[in-house]
């Protein structure tokens, strides 16, 4: 049976987190998916757990890249390897509360959204909460986009059609930002759930943890998207008040 919706889980160095991430996933009550995980050249005990996941559960599929090509390339792969005409992003670290995709279907058929997302609750390193919560507005333009990202990647629900149109690149930059920027610019509609469906973790390696290396990215990223010096400045501005929103208060 063709699945409804394929997971799309990269994989790096993360043998202390994967498994769990995958199987909060497996067990969503939307039952019709797959899990595509790509070992994205891990040296670590990462690819032998994705082994066994896959031979435990016939639902998950591994890719296997020889050497790391980032983050962007291993989500190309596996949206390339995809059965489903609908896709979810799971970082290897983050977590999935059982109802997500349900909950997320049914606000996609309500509103004809091409893109949902959801809230998602902070954890550490270990994975222990927070009590920060990343809360998810009704809907987000893609200029409001420019001014602050508030789609956490891993509680992205988006038709693989408008994906497939503007695709990651770059992990060089917020790449999920170019992406998503792009999906709304062509005249996609985004629908946010601000309930904490996802659990995300905070990590100093990852680039939200690095505030300064995530807000160069960032100005990267503006580049990359072509706005003028004037707005990238502006919207740079509206970027690190966000930031401090989002974080600090």
């Amino acid at each position: 049976m063709t699945p409804r919706v394929s997971v799309i889980v990269p994989a790096y160095r993360c043998e202390r987190t994967v498994e769990e991430s995958i199987r909060s996933a497996l067990a969503q009550t939307m039952r019709e998916l797959e899990v595509i995980a790509v070992d994205d050249g891990s040296d670590d005990g990462t690819p032998k757990i994705l082994d066994r996941l896959q031979s435990e559960d016939a639902r998950v599929r591994v890719i296997t890249l020889s050497e790391n090509g980032g983050v962007a390339n291993a989500r190309n792969c596996a949206v390339q390897a995809a059965q489903a005409e609908l896709l979810a992003f799971l970082d290897s670290d983050d977590l999935w509360e059982p109802e997500k995709l349900h909950r997320q279907l049914a606000v996609m058929e309500k509103t004809g959204a091409a893109l949902v997302f959801t809230a998602a609750a902070c954890i550490d390193e270990r994975g222990e909460p927070s009590g920060k919560v990343f809360h998810a507005p009704e809907t987000v333009t893609a200029n409001r986009l420019l001014s602050g990202n508030d789609i956490v990647t891993s509680t992205v629900l988006l038709r693989r059609v408008d994906y497939e149109r503007h695709p990651m690149e770059r992990s060089d930059l917020h790449e999920d930002v170019v992406s998503w920027y792009r999906i709304l610019k062509d005249g996609a509609k985004a629908a946010g759930i601000d309930e904490p469906l996802a659990r995300y973790r905070v990590t100093k390696a990852s680039k939200t943890g690095s505030k300064v290396r995530s807000a160069a990215m960032m100005w990267k990223t503006y580049r990359c998207l072509g706005v003028g010096f004037f707005r990238r400045t502006v919207c740079f501005a509206g970027y690190l008040l966000h930031g401090v929103r989002r974080y600090w208060l």
